[in-house]
């Protein structure tokens, strides 16, 4: 009997294990499948997260103060300005330049397309433009351990030639500030000088009727309340003129030779002078031609007045083509200002276009006002901007504008 009592429990225990077993194998056939196939993915595709940034842990030195330096081909009539740290040092090599901090080589510029590129593989690009100009960013790397660099390439159209300028700087050299700078904050501008002093004075003197002023433009025009202003200034200066001011949406210069009623208009005589915006093409030259010749029929004085984002080439194909013409350059006083270390953001509003703000619209104003009367408007505005806040962005630009102190900065020809 004993030993029967102890065989019973073994062989009951033996029961439940193979019972055990065989629920265990019918359950959980799926999960298993699943559980293998998962690890299989996982192991083949490994996951992108685990690449480290190259940018990861990488410090930047700040920039706090700018300088603007202009950049020209030998000849050319169109210069390049690009806003860089007071700290870079530009040095000519045989082969560009070299761009030295502390002493120490960071970076090199050069006329064309840098010509060592191929060490380096592109890790990011983007690609803006500014006005006349094309950039394109890009963070490269090099072979060698820590090699990043930026890569900044400049190209615009000048005397008849797409230029390209090449900007290169360590990737440590370069913090957040700088490298929007470098690649947003820069223009071209035509390279003369205008003392525009009076320069209209001749057609307004003397005259038996009430002299008058046609602007004519895009919605710059509008944005930038130019006329108001003028007329304002006008009216506190006490100078007897009117002032009649367009803004037609995507106009150029062929938008009012074809507008019969304005074209009637000029050749009437009803204006002294016409201000013209809308230098957007080569046809554009054509349509001036168009404009000059009903300007001379009335003896009204024609004056090239282009707009802020204008092409600064076509501008001086015009200028060229016919230099009889006054060139009042609203568009390079608003970008001297800007160089001289005005705020962009307070000449231009931040939109697709960069149309022009009230504050551009009282520098364009104050030259007409001083091209008319040879004399600075003395007396202070109110109407559509305070004079106090011109004053704080300005300074003394109100009492002593002038275009060719934003045209003496040094050139650095690039060949």
């Amino acid at each position: 009997m004993r030993k029967i009592f102890y065989l019973a429990p073994v062989l009951f225990a033996l029961a439940l294990l193979l019972v055990s077993c065989t629920g265990w194998t019918d359950t959980e056939t799926t999960p298993a499948t699943t559980t293998a196939a998962t690890t299989e993915a996982t192991t083949t595709v490994p996951p992108v997260t685990t690449a480290p940034s190259p940018y990861e842990g990488i410090d930047r030195r700040p920039s706090t103060s700018f300088q603007t330096t202009v950049f020209a081909y030998k000849n050319d009539n169109v210069l390049l300005k690009i806003s860089r740290p007071v700290e870079w040092e530009i040095i000519r090599e045989e082969e560009g330049f070299a761009i030295l901090r502390d002493g120490v080589r960071i970076g090199s510029l050069c006329g064309g397309n840098a010509g060592d590129t191929a060490g380096f593989s592109v890790l990011e690009s983007k690609t803006l433009t500014v006005g006349d100009i094309r950039v394109t960013k890009y963070i490269e790397k090099g072979s060698g351990e820590g090699e990043l660099r930026f890569r900044y390439v400049y190209k615009y159209p000048s005397n008849g030639y797409m230029r390209a300028v090449t900007l290169t700087a360590d990737y440590r050299e370069v913090d957040e500030t700088l490298e929007n700078r470098l690649y947003k904050n820069l223009f071209t501008e035509e390279k003369f000088e205008s003392d525009t002093l009076g320069v209209l004075n001749g057609y307004f003197e003397n005259r038996a009727d009430t002299p008058s002023v046609l602007i004519l433009g895009n919605s710059f025009i509008g944005t930038s309340k130019i006329g108001n202003i003028l007329k304002e200034m006008l009216k506190n200066g006490e100078k007897d003129c009117t002032v009649t001011a367009y803004s037609r949406g995507y106009a150029r210069v062929g938008t009012y030779v074809n507008d019969s009623s304005v074209m009637a208009c000029i050749r009437a005589g009803l204006y002294t002078a016409v201000f013209i915006c809308g230098f957007y093409g080569e046809d554009e030259i054509e349509n001036l031609g168009v404009l000059k010749a009903a300007c001379d029929a009335s003896g009204t004085a024609l004056v090239i007045f282009p707009a802020h984002n204008e092409g600064a080439s076509i501008v001086q194909r015009a200028m060229a083509t016919y230099p009889s013409l006054l060139c009042l350059n609203w568009k390079a006083e608003l970008d001297g200002l800007i160089a001289d270390g005005v705020d962009r953001w307070s000449l231009c509003i931040d939109d697709a276009h960069l149309h022009s703000t009230p504050l551009a619209g009282y520098v364009g104003a104050h030259m007409i006002y001083r091209a008319l009367w040879g004399e600075m408007p003395f007396n202070p505005v109110s109407n559509t901007l305070g004079q106090d806040y011109l004053d704080s962005i300005l300074g003394e630009y109100a009492y002593a504008g002038d275009a060719k102190v934003y045209d003496a900065l040094p050139i650095t020809y690039l060949d």
